[in-house]
């Protein structure tokens, strides 16, 4: 099928790469549950976040013709691990993730280009963390941490639609306003797919699992 197209085309060293962390993933979690010095637990939740992520990023729902694509919720487990973790090792993760994108397809015109479109496009994503400082209802926190982080996330894909991508504006209409209309055309719809999903009980309790890892941590300090 057409959706899963591009997972069944995953290069032989990104699977080994996916597979490799789906394997340190669980290591992590048996060195932790037998009482590591340090928290290895957290570690083993933020590789299978990203391999999860990953492979959700390569179903495409959706796929927009000059890039851009509607997937069944790839943004949820990085915003849930950056909401559990905090923003700057959501940020680190996040940046992991937009290496292993640009491992498995790479579309370079600048260097800067693949700076902003690959590791800081998914690295925005960690503002959902920020989520976890409002003075809201529990149930309330994920679902907004998926509105920030796809605000970080339309803020990257809009400065690299005008600076990089802005020839393919249509005649008569500026590079900003082609690039804030067509980066929201498909952020939008995966958005609110992501925010469908964080409202599912089992979805938002993986945000309290991760953070449990830390306060074990803590506790045993």
């Amino acid at each position: 099928m057409e959706i899963f197209q591009e997972l069944l085309e995953l290069k032989w060293y990104t699977i080994v790469i996916l597979v490799a962390l789906i394997l340190l993933g669980i290591a992590f979690y048996k060195t932790a549950k037998q009482g590591s010095f340090l928290n290895t637990k957290r570690l083993s939740y933020a590789a299978m976040c990203l391999a999860i992520s990953f492979v959700l990023s390569c179903i495409k729902l959706y796929r927009f013709p000059q890039g851009g694509s509607i997937t069944p919720g790839s943004m949820l487990p990085m915003v849930a691990f950056a909401l559990a973790c905090g923003p700057a090792e959501g940020a680190v993760v996040g940046m992991a993730l937009g290496l292993l994108g640009l491992i498995q397809d790479p579309y370079i015109v600048a260097p800067l280009q693949v700076l902003v479109d690959y590791p800081l496009a998914s690295a925005a994503i960690a503002l959902g963390g920020f989520a976890a400082y409002l003075p809201v209802k529990k149930v309330w926190k994920l679902p907004i941490a998926v509105v920030l982080g796809t605000i970080g996330r339309y803020i990257m894909a809009v400065i690299s639609g005008v600076v990089f991508f802005g020839e393919y504006a249509p005649e008569g209409q500026s590079a900003l306003a082609y690039s804030l209309t067509y980066n929201i055309g498909y952020l939008g719809p995966d958005m609110l797919v992501c925010i469908v999903l964080a409202f599912i009980p089992g979805i938002s309790r993986l945000v309290d699992i991760i953070q449990a890892s830390s306060s074990v941590k803590k506790a045993n300090a």
